[in-house]
């Protein structure tokens, strides 16, 4: 196939000479690979790992090195030119080297790269005495010496290679009589001479002696011959034992010479659930169908020797996985392929057929966890199937695809990531982006669905009937699409998807089309071969055609000019003639042939290149640049494994895409020769990150984000309460353990003690026994030497008789053993001369019989030729006969026809005369009569025909008068018809901006009207908030007065309480006198006894009380907040600082006038105990004038501030004030302060004041107050 491609018009570099590059360059521009999106699954061995971080896998036509860390491709390693595909990959055990193997028409081959460099080693791994087109499975030696290929059919060789001097050292034929098919080959790790083959019934061992195999019988053959397994995929152990695995589902077994073991009792024994298998240090993984990954372990029990350890499930991981993905999964990772781990064994990389690329990590904590979440793909998910629409973004670094799977995916090429991957219901044929970036086009089986690409989702928004539109493209500007229906374009308008016009005139299905640079004309081509040119400008009219009978076009470009004197456009196409075409002013002006089918076009007018795409069926789809304008040189580069189905150029002419059936995305960088990456790019202008979302997506964001403070609010809360009563706890649990440590310690130490004691004296009993046991020992062991050595003197007369016996035996087999040698020697050779001398004699006959039918081909190709030259030749000789004898026929007929008709007439005449004659003889009288009458009544006759005959002359002259004034009239009437059509026009587009200026002003109006409505609304609240804000201020003034009235009688009760002590103290001379009085004091203020409340009851009560206040609150702010405006925020937040600020003063100075209330009966209590006299009492009425007159200013310093404290405007009046019947005694007030993280003590339980209720704080005081 490289051969057919060089041809007269087109040059391309060869394959060998880029064998140290991985840049091509062509005589103007490069094509540089920068990302692949993909995989491909059908590679055996299709992922390793060369280190911990790097990953190789195939891609298309390439194989790609990928560094997991930083997320890049850094290396790839292209495929040939000419070969079919990549079958298989091998990677050293040193890491530093990888075998790939592809598949070509004459003999397969192999390649050998340096995975450091990236350079390919020189020559090729071909072997001459191979048939088989494509190597199976490559496997290298432990000491990375040697390498073993197994070919395909027919013959299915192993081959040993030295690959570092590309010579092969031995081959054989593995497979079966049957010719099964073998898949896998192998080294032992720890014995490289150990080769084993398994297939579908086949299981060899080989051992390499002097460069060629020997096989090496085993038992597996003869135990499991009847059941003909299928085995499927093998590995060795780490302790040298051997693994195979085969379709039913068993895992056998063998040591590490062959021998066949047993079959492990944890086999899973359904089919195809092991498919690959992959050793680990602590036993072997195995994957199957419907992405099972099952991990076996070695176990103590002889019985099993390994037992299955855990199960993972990637279809039900693979969504998890990917946080890109929407809605369903799709058709899930498929069977598992391919598992390698990292040189740690903590990553383990998973290729399925789905062409999906995954790891798993193998780390002790990730293994405890879920099964679902050590799963991620390596890259991001691929497409798992063909790509079928491809389409980038102008003014955002992203590329749209969909396939055959029924996704639509977005990439980032350049932050080389998957944006957005959303599954649907039906595969998708087609797709385009818009240049801005917000809009997509999908075309589905049943209908065209305009999209919105929101931030994590696609929406659709329109829906147009035109069914499996496998072609839509939005013009340069983006103001119109064009969708194709079958053989007919229809344009719209994007922004009000009004029908543009219908563009008509194939006569098959449009297989492409292409906007001009002005989007002023379109041009497409089909399977019909025609190529038009449309003018959508002036409703769709045809400009220019051009068709070529017989070929189905696949593709067409345009190319406009620049130059301003005259806008001529030229068309480049391509079809199944396997030419690429220059059409121009409808004319074909240039082409190329190109020897392979070309699919897709695409047209970098900067950087003067022309890229196409290989479309040829089961071939590499590569690609082709040529220079432009096209001159016959190009350049091929490898990218796809099938043939390329789509290819996009960014606006910049900086990046190039390709998409093809393989499923893969290659990205490549356009980049004229000399130029640096990225200098193209500097001055252009940068990209837009703006993003598309729906106001309910960021009200549901604004509401997580409330919600999540709230929770943090709350976390805090009682992560303070909770350290701190953890911090007690655990002192007192330091304590506790403190202690009963101590005494755990002293306990053991007597234990000790003891047990040291019964040691000593143990010690001294085994002494004695020991000395006892080796006199007995001694004994013993001198009688049993004597016994041996009278049987040793037995036993060595017995060995010397045998030993010759023994010689002459082995003599007698030596001779009988170099006789059957030179025997089966003589009968070999003799057979090998058999064979040599068949083989020539078969290969003469063969080359006599090809001779034979080449002569034969030949002569009956010339026979053939002259044949149909010869009935050529008496076709157009017959045919001009019998024309001119038809002809000669028709005038006779003719002829005769008219001498008939003049015969019949004659004839008829004379009928006629005979009768006259017989009634002229038989009435002559009469007929004189008659004769005379008749001549009368014909004269009148005559004159009346000649007056009607002029009479119609003149009515025929009058009629083609008036028809010649119809068509003048007729002719002034369509110069008419033209001059209204052009005025219609101009009115039409005078009306068109009036129009829209009205619309516009509706649209104005009605969003006034919205906006006034709006305000009316906002008002309405803020008069219901005043009103009761001004409800709620009526209420705390009235408890306001009521806690002055509460605070002038506990004022009152206090100076009646002094007043009766100092009537008491009176009396304090007097014992009796003095008991008397207190105890009428006691019965007079204490009117029942001081009860203890239950703490802990009234502590619960209230915390649930304040936490469910706090929770009412917060959903009242919630619901306030949503309705407020902006420009009450700042007044709020301002007012809300004021009254917490505010609250907190009331909140000091309360527990102020509790701690003197409390200090002053404190001090009081001590004066009435102390006895030593009316001094004592002289300065407690000293004390007590003085805390009355701190009180007094407390309370006019606290009805001050009531008095200025501002009121709230606007807002929610809860989160400032409590409602005021609300309440909270004073004794639990120190639980809900604690329970909000409050620093504020109040104890006065045993108080008379202790019921006294006072307001409950709000929960934005609170909540300061405990972070004060």
């Amino acid at each position: 196939m490289a051969e057919a491609a060089k041809t007269s018009t087109a040059v391309t570099t060869s394959a060998s000479a880029a064998d140290d590059a991985d840049e091509k360059e062509a005589p103007g521009v490069q094509l540089v690979h920068r990302h692949v999106f993909g995989l491909k699954g059908g590679v055996k061995g299709n992922v390793h790992f060369t280190d911990e971080t790097h990953l190789l896998y195939p891609a298309g036509h390439n194989t790609i090195l990928y560094h997991a860390d930083q997320k890049t491709q850094i290396r790839v390693y292209p495929g040939s030119e000419g070969s079919e595909g990549i079958t298989c990959l091998a990677a050293s055990p040193n890491r530093k080297f990888l075998a790939v193997c592809e598949r070509f028409q004459e003999r397969a081959v192999c390649y050998i790269f340096d995975v450091n460099t990236g350079k390919r080693r020189r020559g090729q791994l071909s072997f001459a005495d191979c048939d088989a087109k494509e190597y199976v499975c490559a496997a290298f030696s432990a000491e990375n010496k040697f390498l073993i290929t197994q070919g395909g059919p027919p013959d299915w060789t192993l081959i040993l290679w030295s690959w570092d001097k590309a010579r092969p050292h031995g081959a054989v034929k593995v497979s079966n009589l049957t010719g099964s098919v073998i898949h896998e080959c192998s080294f032992n790790p720890q014995d490289s001479s150990l080769v084993c083959v398994i297939g579908d019934g086949v299981f060899k061992f080989f051992r390499l002696q002097e460069g060629s195999f020997k096989g090496i019988p085993n038992q597996l053959n003869k135990l499991r011959e009847a059941s003909n397994q299928n085995y499927v995929c093998h590995t060795w152990l780490n302790d040298d034992r051997l693994i195979v695995c085969s379709e039913a589902g068993d895992i056998l077994l063998f040591d590490s010479g062959g021998e066949f073991k047993m079959v492990l009792p944890c086999s899973p024994g359904e089919v195809r659930s092991l498919l690959c298998v992959t050793a680990f240090n602590k036993g072997f993984i195995a994957g199957g169908e419907k992405g099972v990954v099952t991990f076996y372990e070695r176990s103590d029990d002889p019985k099993e020797m390994f037992r299955k350890h855990k199960v993972v499930r990637l279809d039900a991981t693979s969504s998890m996985s990917d946080p890109n993905a929407n809605n369903n999964s799709g058709p899930g990772v498929g069977a598992v392929t391919s598992t390698t781990l990292s040189p740690s064994d903590e990553i383990l990389a998973i290729a399925t057929s789905n062409n999906q690329l995954l790891t798993l990590s193998l780390s002790p904590t990730d293994l405890l966890k879920a099964e679902d979440s050590a799963v991620e793909n390596a890259l991001t998910s691929f497409h798992s199937g063909p790509i079928l629409g491809l389409d980038v973004c102008v003014r955002k670094p992203l590329v749209v695809t969909c396939g055959g799977d029924k996704s639509v995916r977005i990439w980032n090429y350049i932050e080389k990531t998957q944006e957005l991957c959303k599954f649907f219901g039906e595969e998708a044929f087609s797709v385009a982006f818009h240049p801005s970036g917000f809009h997509l086009i999908v075309g589905f089986s049943d209908k065209l669905s305009l999209m919105n690409l929101l931030m994590e989702d696609l929406r659709t928004y329109k829906e147009i009937p035109i069914k499996a539109c496998r072609e839509c493209r939005f013009s340069n500007g983006g103001q119109f699409f064009a969708a194709v229906n079958s053989n007919t374009i229809q344009v719209y308008k994007t922004y009000t998807c009004e029908v543009v016009c219908n563009l008509r005139g194939h006569q098959s299905k449009v297989k492409s089309v292409c906007w001009t640079v002005d989007d002023s004309r379109l041009v497409s081509t089909g399977a019909d071969g025609a190529t038009y040119e449309y003018d959508i400008i002036k409703e769709g009219r045809r400009i220019s055609e051009w068709s070529q009978k017989g070929t189905s076009f696949s593709s067409v470009i345009v190319y406009t000019s620049s130059d301003a004197s005259s806008q001529s456009t030229t068309l480049y196409v391509t079809g199944t003639d396997k030419m690429l075409k220059e059409v121009q002013n409808s004319q074909l002006t240039n082409y190329l042939e190109s020897n392979v089918a070309l699919g897709q076009l695409a047209l970098a007018t900067q950087t003067r290149a022309l890229i196409a795409g290989v479309a040829e069926p089961d071939l590499p789809g590569s690609l082709r640049c040529f220079t432009f304008p096209l001159n016959g040189d190009w350049t091929e580069y490898q990218a796809h494994s099938a043939p390329v189905s789509r290819i996009r150029i960014t606006w910049d002419e900086l990046f190039l895409f390709s998409a093809g059936d393989d499923g893969c995305l290659c990205i490549f960088e356009l980049r004229k020769a000399g130029s640096k990456a990225g200098q193209n790019r500097e001055a252009a202008l940068g990209y837009a990150d703006e993003i598309l979302v729906t106001r309910a997506f960021l009200d549901d964001k604004q509401a997580v984000l409330l919600d999540l403070e709230r929770q943090v609010e709350e976390l805090n809360s009682r992560i303070v309460f909770q350290l701190r009563h953890r911090d007690g706890y655990h002192k007192e649990k330091m304590a506790e353990m403190q202690e009963k440590y101590s005494e755990e310690i002293e306990t053991e130490r007597r234990k000790f003690e003891v047990l040291r004691e019964e040691k000593q004296e143990m010690e001294m009993v085994y002494e004695d026994n020991i000395r006892n046991h080796e006199e007995t020992h001694q004994k013993q062991t001198r009688e049993l030497e004597e016994s041996f050595q009278q049987k040793m003197l037995v036993e060595v007369q017995r060995y010397q008789k045998l030993a010759q016996d023994l010689d002459r035996e082995k003599q007698e087999w030596e001779a009988q053993h170099s006789a059957l040698l030179q025997e089966h020697a003589a009968v070999i050779e003799n057979m090998r001369q058999d064979a040599e001398k068949e083989q020539k004699t078969n290969r003469e006959r063969q080359d006599r019989i090809i001779k034979e039918k080449e002569e034969a081909f030949k002569h009956h190709q010339e026979t053939l030729a002259q044949l149909e030259t010869d009935a050529d030749r008496e076709i157009e000789e017959l045919k001009e006969m019998y024309e001119q004898k038809l002809a000669h026929e028709k005038d006779d007929k003719v002829r005769l026809r008219g001498q008939a008709g003049i015969h019949q007439k004659h004839f008829d005449d004379l009928q006629r005369d005979m009768q006259k004659k017989e009634e002229e003889v038989r009435k002559e009288e009469d007929k004189s009569r008659k004769a005379e009458e008749k001549i009368v009544n014909l004269m009148k006759d005559k004159d009346s025909n000649v007056k009607e005959i002029k009479e119609r002359d003149k009515t025929i002259a009058d009629k083609e008068q008036r028809i010649y004034d119809l068509k003048k009239q007729n002719q002034e009437l369509e110069k008419f018809r033209f001059v209204l059509d052009y005025k219609i026009k101009e009115l039409k587009a005078q009306i068109d901006p009036k129009t829209a200026d009205i619309a516009s002003m509706k649209t104005q109006t009605q969003a006034m009207d919205d906006e006034l409505s709006d305000y009316m609304r906002k008002n309405k609240q803020l008069a219901l908030s005043i009103s009761q804000l001004q409800m709620k201020q009526r209420a705390l003034q009235e408890e306001i007065k009521s806690q002055k009235r509460r605070l002038r009688d506990d004022l009152a009760l206090i100076n009646r309480f002094k007043q009766d002590i100092s009537d008491c103290m009176e009396t304090i001379s007097e014992p009796k006198a003095l008991k008397e009085s207190v105890t009428a004091l006691y019965r007079k203020y204490v009117q029942g006894g001081a009860k203890r409340q239950d703490f802990d009851t009234d502590m619960q009560k209230e915390y649930n009380r304040q936490r469910d206040y706090l929770e009412k609150s917060v959903d009242s702010l919630k619901r306030k907040l949503e309705k407020d405006s902006q420009a009450h925020r700042i007044d709020n937040m301002r007012i809300m600082q004021e009254n917490v600020s505010l609250i907190r003063e009331i909140n000091d100075l309360r527990r102020e006038i509790n701690n003197l209330k409390h200090e002053r009966t404190a001090q009081e209590l001590a004066n009435i105990n102390q006895s030593n006299g009316a001094g004592a009492g002289a300065q407690a009425e000293r004390e007590l004038a003085l805390q009355r007159e701190e009180i007094e200013e407390l309370a006019r310093h606290l009805a001050e501030l009531e008095a200025g404290a501002p009121r709230p405007l606007s807002g929610d009046p809860a989160a400032a004030w409590p409602p005021a019947d609300r309440t909270v005694p004073v004794s639990a007030a120190p639980v809900a302060e604690a329970a909000t993280g409050g620093t504020a003590k109040l104890a006065s339980a045993e108080a008379p004041e202790s019921s006294q209720t006072l307001p409950a704080e709000p929960a934005g005081g609170a909540e300061e107050g405990g972070t004060q």
